[in-house]
């Protein structure tokens, strides 16, 4: 009877960490984008061919984009976050930045992917100091700034 128990506790602990190696690699392989707040894995879409686009396709003003991060276990973050041009660059803001995780990640490894639209693309992202945040921001010096990291996004 105790040799029959054993058995089954083995096939069930067996089972359990199986179950959990077949979950793993699926949550690396398949792609869940965001949805609005909530964050997702990684991000569906096919690669832009064009990876360093004129970013007026964004049409001028803010527009939301979806963000993918690396993470040390691999198994990718992505959030949904808002995002504007100056004609040249591209720009991805983050309030209160510091306690957020996909910030973390991006401090561990700065290679993200931005999802626009339908199409991939692979940026490299580049925390902005307190002068460029300014000018980017457009607050005049003297003024307090808002709590908002800026990463420019730039190309790999």
């Amino acid at each position: 009877m105790k040799k029959v128990l054993m058995r089954g506790l083995k096939f069930l602990a067996l089972s359990v960490v199986g179950l959990l190696v077949i979950l793993y690699i699926a949550a690396i392989v398949v792609p869940y984008d965001p949805v609005e707040r909530q964050p997702g894995i990684g991000l569906s879409g096919s690669l832009a061919e064009v990876q360093n686009p004129d970013w007026s396709i964004l049409g001028g003003g803010r527009t939301m984009v979806w963000v993918e991060t690396r993470t040390w276990y691999l198994i990718r973050h992505s959030i949904t976050a808002m995002a504007w041009t100056d004609g040249e660059h591209l720009y991805v803001g983050c309030r209160s930045c510091d306690g957020k995780y996909w910030s973390g990640n991006v401090r561990r490894d700065d290679r993200v992917r931005l999802k626009i639209g339908d199409e991939l693309y692979e940026r490299q992202a580049v925390r902005l100091n307190d002068a460029d945040r300014r000018a980017v921001l457009g607050v005049p010096e003297g003024e307090r700034l808002p709590d908002r990291a800026v990463f420019r996004m730039d190309p790999r």
